[in-house]
């Protein structure tokens, strides 16, 4: 039984396309490992970027409660000895010297302010 030319070619084209079939079988593998080697590294990245982002709150958190006790007691500081004392600030006794309507009073330092008030 001899074959036709025709056969003969049609077992060739037969034979390419599965060689074909193969490698795209294998190329499409290829392709699977590395886009899921590329997913794997994206969700790892998301992880430590998710990490990075806890931690920077948490710093945040921190400062902010940092900052508000020192803030606290920067105002206690400031405002604490002159009302523990009873001795007004200097910034109270410019304003009552602007409300008296005293002459100068922008000029004059505590003691001057305390005395032209009668205080001193």
């Amino acid at each position: 039984m001899a074959k036709s030319k025709a056969e003969k070619a049609a077992e060739k084209a037969l034979m390419t396309a599965r060689v074909a079939v193969g490698e795209a079988e294998q190329a499409v593998k290829k392709l699977d490992k590395k886009t899921r080697r590329e997913a794997e590294d994206l969700a790892d990245r998301l992880a430590q970027a998710a990490k990075d982002a806890k931690k920077a709150v948490r710093r945040a958190k921190k400062t902010a409660v940092e900052a508000r006790t020192s803030a606290t007691s920067v105002a206690e500081h400031v405002a604490g000895p002159a009302s523990s004392t009873g001795i007004p600030t200097f910034r109270e006794l410019r304003d009552r010297a602007k409300a008296r309507g005293i002459q100068g009073y922008s000029r004059m330092n505590k003691a001057q302010l305390l005395h032209a008030l009668g205080e001193g």
